[in-house]
């Protein structure tokens, strides 16, 4: 086999193997206007990145329609310097006329095995509109993030 193939194989992640992906987020919102349960898959999870401790967790559309999943945000950083540190939100809709589900004070878990970790937050949920900027109770609402891939930083920071 030459050098190219080598590479090609490498890069394309082996010999006919299946990788899994790199997070999905499951999310259960109980009220609101798109109360139901969302399934999506994402970008890896990201570790100690921004600073020793902290995760992060994002999923986003390319093709926002109103009324649609637009995004899923998840993180927590253990030394904020302004508010709790916890992010939890599900966003529906394109920008200017966008629903966006915030969980307000989470409770938030993560579960590291190293390779592999769990990522939950949950609590109750406010409703707001972008668009007219009404709120509404968005009841309890809970993130699930299973991130099979994990990108780490520098664990001596």
């Amino acid at each position: 086999m030459t050098r190219m193939a080598v590479a090609l194989i490498v890069m394309a992640g082996g010999f006919g193997q299946q990788s899994a992906p790199a997070s999905t987020f499951h999310v259960v919102l109980v009220g609101g206007p798109y109360k139901g349960t969302y399934d999506v898959t994402g970008e890896p999870c990201m570790a100690g990145l921004q600073k020793k401790g902290s995760w992060h967790a994002t999923w986003e559309t390319s093709k926002e329609e109103k009324g649609k999943l637009a995004a899923v945000l998840v993180g927590y950083d253990p030394t904020p310097t302004v508010g709790n540190g916890l992010t939890a939100s599900v966003h529906f809709g394109p920008p200017d006329s966008q629903v966006m589900y915030e969980i307000l004070k989470p409770a938030f878990n993560v579960d590291d095995r190293g390779t592999t970790a769990t990522l939950t937050m949950k609590g109750d949920a406010r409703a707001t509109s972008y668009e007219d900027g009404s709120q509404t109770n968005g009841g309890s609402a809970e993130i699930t993030v299973t991130c099979g891939k994990i990108i780490r930083g520098d664990p001596d920071r």
